[in-house]
């Protein structure tokens, strides 16, 4: 049972990053005419002068400054108009054969190039700094053994062995000038609520890592202005203006260290980003960076530590709660201690968060 990857079909997809092929299992439609309409009134305080068009929308102005709009928007779908898909995704390996992506924690896609035998010289170097976050289904990799990479209701301290390899990956972050370190960390930040950003940074370092050309066609030219200027803090050098022809890292271990931590942002969800930016301006990530080392054989800290002090304000506590919520970590607060342990099933959602946090910590996320 194999699939054909030299059809034109299949190389378009294979070309766009990103693109799941999928089987269609079933599909609703419309058998009439639909309306659907909305109506929306807001009210607010205004001053000044303001012009409106009578054709759109009803206004109204009293007195004291305050304005009622309404507006409506009428939406007519014809029959027969299909309005949802079901659908099941395939992983296809490079000889062709797939499977059917059943399972929630499966992922549709095509199977990774590997760098083991790759002709790009500083190979060895990234399959290093990769390991950490390969078992997690990053870049649709299938790990039949993820659901069990990290035992259910243990303490953080399991982490703490995988965790001690980041000190040394992200080793490049500590080392950089105060200004550089400081850029790059704004940087990142920033990246955090920008999905789209981010996205198009891990394709761009996988086409670098691999030898192969990036691709920026599809970014605006804005975004692509700040892809090139984060690649640039990073020491990699433009060889061509215009076409992006190729990049070479002046410094491999820096661009190493980049390529794992945006590898693991890329990996949590949207929610997840953005509580992960207010602990970063809550400036809490030293203390969550130190839970693995110091929690006890049931997950418990005290709140007697210096190392874990802003955790004793609430709303600080409520945030990282939520943070590690999202990824499958519980977090609990008590008159004296804290306790972290993982959720049942947590897969591989703790350390894919802790990678994200230990390298924030390292540009000097403190």
């Amino acid at each position: 049972r194999t699939i054909n990857l030299n059809s034109s079909l299949l190389q378009q997809v294979i070309e766009r990053k990103r693109e799941v092929l999928c089987i269609l299992r079933e599909k609703i439609i419309t058998t009439q005419k639909c309306t659907i309409s909305e109506h929306i009134q807001t009210e607010e305080k205004i001053s000044g002068v303001m012009g409106c068009s009578t054709k759109i929308v009803k206004v109204s102005v009293s007195e004291n400054g305050s304005m009622m709009k309404d507006s409506s928007v009428i939406l007519e779908i014809p029959p027969a108009t299909t309005i949802a898909y079901g659908v099941i995704e395939l992983f296809i390996k490079h000889s062709g054969q797939f499977e059917f992506c059943l399972l929630d924690e499966q992922q549709g896609g095509f199977e990774k190039e590997s760098t083991e035998g790759s002709t790009y010289p500083h190979s060895a170097l990234f399959r290093d700094a990769l390991f950490l976050y390969q078992p997690d289904a990053v870049d649709n990799e299938m790990y039949c053994g993820a659901k069990n990479l990290i035992p259910s209701d243990a303490s953080l301290s399991v982490l703490k062995q995988d965790l001690s390899r980041l000190k040394t990956q992200f080793q490049p972050f500590v080392k950089l000038p105060e200004d550089k370190q400081r850029a790059l960390y704004k940087t990142l930040c920033e990246l955090l609520l920008r999905e789209e950003m981010v996205t198009a940074l891990e394709d761009v370092l996988d086409d670098i890592c691999t030898g192969d050309k990036p691709d920026l066609k599809e970014l605006k030219p804005a975004q692509q202005g700040d892809l090139i200027d984060f690649l640039q803090l990073l020491g990699c050098s433009l060889q061509s203006e215009v076409l992006l022809q190729k990049y070479q890292p002046q410094d491999e271990e820096l661009f190493s260290a980049a390529h794992l931590l945006i590898s693991a942002i890329s990996e949590l969800s949207d929610y997840t980003l953005v509580l992960l930016r207010a602990c970063c301006d809550l400036q809490v990530v030293p203390a969550l960076c130190c839970l693995p080392n110091i929690a006890s054989a049931d997950g418990t800290v005290a709140l007697s530590s210096p190392l874990v002090a802003t955790l004793t304000d609430r709303g600080r506590f409520d945030v990282v709660q939520r943070l590690f919520a999202s990824s499958n970590i519980s977090l609990e607060m008590t008159e004296s201690s804290v306790k972290a342990v993982t959720m049942q099933e947590p897969r591989f959602f703790p350390l894919v968060l802790y990678v994200a946090l230990y390298g924030f910590y390292a540009l000097g996320g403190n």
